[in-house]
């Protein structure tokens, strides 16, 4: 994997964070979801107070390749994996492998015995490959709109 570089994200990463949440969404995702539900789900760029907490207290990692964001994930002091998003020209490079890792790191550090995650269509792959065990499958509301996904477990070793 090319020169990747890990920092904790900052609230003047905000800007790029959503960009990168948005147009992974509005590329990726396009392939399992509908416009509609594509629309809705990538409003949640423009909920600038739930990145600001997720900033606040979430262990927040940003990946970068020379500078540009390639990719981020967070997970909650609960184990609670909230977002792992990866850039559409980065995706398969390992990126998403090196951030899950590392929040599974953290995971332990807080003595989790393991990670739960809600994971869109799209994603479920990956997860399953990971590890991860479907819990139930879910229909979620997101701005008035029903949303498929997956409630997922990993056991830490």
């Amino acid at each position: 994997m090319t020169n990747v570089t890990y920092s904790l994200a900052k609230l003047s990463n905000i800007e790029e964070i959503t960009s990168l949440f948005r147009g992974t969404i509005q590329s990726v995702n396009t392939k399992d979801y509908s416009p509609q539900e594509i629309e809705a789900w990538s409003k949640g760029a423009d909920n600038i107070d739930n990145w600001v907490r997720r900033i606040d207290e979430h262990y927040f990692l940003l990946a970068k390749i020379q500078n540009k964001l390639v990719g981020m994930a967070s997970i909650d002091d609960h184990g609670y994996l909230d977002v792992i998003y990866i850039h559409h020209q980065h995706q398969g490079l390992g990126v998403a492998k090196s951030l899950l890792a590392k929040m599974i790191e953290r995971a332990k550090s807080l003595g989790h015995t393991e990670i739960t995650s809600d994971v869109s269509i799209t994603a479920k792959p990956f997860f399953l490959y990971k590890g991860f065990k479907i819990v139930n499958p879910q229909l979620v509301l997101c701005r008035g709109v029903v949303l498929r996904n997956y409630n997922v477990k990993l056991k830490l070793p």
